[in-house]
């Protein structure tokens, strides 16, 4: 009988200890965002296979396509400060790729090869026609695997910051499957990365990682990735788990040499081993130009906007 009772109690304190956590995952979904940072009255749907692909597109003359970041909250906010400028003389298109942003948020597994279908799909049926690109850090990868697998759609390419070509080449394993397996179990899982995806841990990565100086850091700019983060409830951690799982990485050291288009690295001067990575890159392909912002880090379209749009200037004319 003690067995008995033993094992009803374990049950309820089990049930309401669920309830408690699915609670607090809803109510942190909610509180996250109501501020509503993220604007979607410029916005437009391209209905994709694989879910609705939120974008803009503003101004006249040739295409230029930008692509976030595929870190913790990204989305097109990341051009924030470059969309007014660059459309005066560009039809400028922005993108939040599928899982992030005011995208669709599938429970799949997001591979690089996944994201060069939706560019090229996005490229033939929403611009139609050639377009001038600029990739931000991970998302470097994606451009440099469209481009090899059909170089008629780009012209210009634009790389800010890129990978590593080592971290490129860290795929999958027995562990970060597990990882991945952990992160998308329900309740606990959500709870995980409800933490990974605080404020708190947001802005921890972008004094340390992506910001060179903390003053460049706005709140608007927190709420932004924060918001991001966690619009669409729980679906949002699938394409965390896939990034931290090294889904989205592909081996681009055999492919840079096959790659004709005209193509520049644009870095952050306080980038860790941006030197280095920029001469693995040209090592593989020499016509690769390369120039460095002074006094930023990962994001200089967001710390040095006026210097990289004067680059943009010099590049895409």
């Amino acid at each position: 009988m003690k067995t008995k009772y033993k094992l009803i109690t374990a049950s309820v304190i089990t049930t309401l200890t669920a309830a408690s956590i699915t609670a607090l995952n809803k109510m942190i979904f909610i509180s996250s965002t109501y501020k509503e940072t993220l604007s979607q009255n410029k916005g437009l749907i391209y209905k994709w296979r694989f879910g609705d692909i939120y974008y803009t597109k503003r101004g006249e003359g040739k295409p230029l396509l930008l692509i976030h970041d595929l870190i913790l909250g990204s989305s097109d906010y990341e051009w924030k400060e470059m969309i007014d400028t660059l459309s005066s003389n560009y039809t400028v298109y922005t993108i939040d790729l599928l899982g992030f942003g005011r995208s669709d948020k599938p429970n799949i597994t997001y591979t690089n090869y996944l994201y060069v279908q939706l560019l090229g799909d996005f490229i033939k049926n929403v611009i139609g026609r050639r377009t001038d690109v600029i990739f931000s850090g991970s998302s470097c990868s994606i451009g440099i695997m469209t481009c090899c697998n059909d170089n008629s759609l780009f012209d210009h390419i634009m790389l800010i910051n890129p990978d590593s070509i080592l971290k490129t080449n860290q795929l999958p394993n027995k562990k970060t499957k597990i990882l991945k397996f952990l992160i998308e179990c329900p309740i606990i899982g959500t709870l995980t990365y409800n933490i990974m995806a605080s404020k708190h841990f947001i802005t921890e990565d972008f004094l340390i990682h992506y910001m060179a100086s903390p003053s460049t850091l706005s709140n608007k700019i927190i709420y932004a990735y924060h918001e991001s983060a966690h619009l669409h409830g729980a679906d949002s951690k699938y394409i965390f788990s896939s990034i931290i799982s090294n889904y989205t990485n592909f081996s681009i050291s055999h492919k840079l040499k096959d790659i004709n288009n005209s193509i520049c690295i644009l870095g952050g001067s306080e980038e860790n081993y941006i030197e280095q990575t920029i001469k693995d890159y040209q090592d593989r392909n020499q016509i690769i130009e390369s120039f460095l912002i002074p006094h930023c880090k990962h994001f200089p379209q967001l710390e040095q906007p006026e210097e990289f749009l004067k680059q943009c200037q010099v590049f895409f004319s």
